[in-house]
């Protein structure tokens, strides 16, 4: 089966989840905080980018890994950054607010950043049928429509709904990770993307920058905005966590090139874990601050 299918499938069947645990109502509570929700909205969709293509422009990195790291940087977190919210019980409802317009807004980021990525970095598009308008119902298709079917089933079967949710959520995780990992193991006959140890000790510090910098950038600005902290500590979660998922089907399946996607695989191996370690750390900073005075005076 072609492994581009595959991921289209993936994400598919995620913003189709992503729909379907959503109802009406989640779109008013949207408005309900505007200044955290704004403040994220505009960390996600113009900062982000803005450092990714800083950082790249002090690297050695080929036009397309430079441009990997910028794909990776307009693909906004989604259900993956919901679910550490949840864990470390921060703000949840501004997570799955952040991830309800992104949902939508990426309709048009993504392919309007796509086209300005590969003028500014002055490279060629290897797939034929690459043009805005094509890209835009691409996204459409693959993104945009499984969240509006979701939504309708929700409010439509809710009970049914809820009761397959369960079961979406494991298939995803392994048709993911089967994904993920026919990329990194698989021959580039076969699907693969051709990455390797050496190249990986290349683009990890890169990667590595991107993430902390807009995870602790975000977050330290989201208190100098006078947020919370748990506010500010989810909008660090958001916008440090990227959709990897997103960024391959970006550039193995829209802009078919297999060497803009190692980026992507790179951030999939640490970003997890390191979110997770960062929302720990940054919603419980206070208390982690006391302990390591008590015992600096003790």
């Amino acid at each position: 089966m072609d492994i581009d299918f595959l991921i289209s499938l993936a994400l598919g069947l995620i913003m189709f989840g992503i729909g379907s645990s959503l109802k009406i109502e989640d779109f008013k509570n949207v408005f309900k905080t505007p200044k955290s929700l704004t403040i994220g909205l505009l960390l996600q969709i113009i900062a982000l980018p803005i450092l990714a293509l800083v950082i790249v422009s002090f690297t050695n990195l080929s036009p397309e890994w430079k441009m990997g790291v910028f794909i990776v940087s307009i693909c906004p977190g989604g259900t993956t950054s919901n679910f550490i919210s949840y864990l470390l019980k921060t703000d949840v409802a501004l997570s799955i607010s952040l991830t309800v317009v992104n949902s939508f807004i990426i309709l048009f980021t993504i392919p309007t950043l796509v086209f300005l990525g590969l003028d500014y970095f002055e490279l060629e598009n290897s797939n034929d049928n690459f043009s805005l308008v094509n890209t835009i119902t691409q996204v459409f298709l693959t993104l945009i429509f499984p969240v509006l079917i979701g939504l309708f089933l929700n409010e439509m079967y809710s009970k049914i709904i809820q009761k397959i949710q369960s079961y979406l959520k494991y298939f995803n995780i392994i048709l993911l990770a089967f994904v993920f990992g026919v990329k990194f193991f698989a021959s580039e006959t076969n699907g693969g993307s051709g990455i390797n140890t050496e190249i990986i000790y290349i683009l990890l510090p890169s990667c590595l920058l991107l993430h902390l910098i807009s995870m602790l950038g975000s977050y330290f600005l989201s208190l100098k905005l006078k947020l919370n902290n748990l506010q500010s500590t989810t909008i660090g979660i958001e916008v440090g966590l990227q959709n990897t998922g997103l960024a391959l089907l970006v550039s193995t399946t829209i802009v078919q090139n297999e060497i803009m996607a190692q980026p992507a695989l790179v951030f999939a191996i640490f970003s997890f874990f390191t979110t997770l370690v960062f929302g720990y750390a940054m919603k419980n900073r206070g208390q982690i601050l006391k302990t390591i005075t008590k015992r600096k005076v003790s």
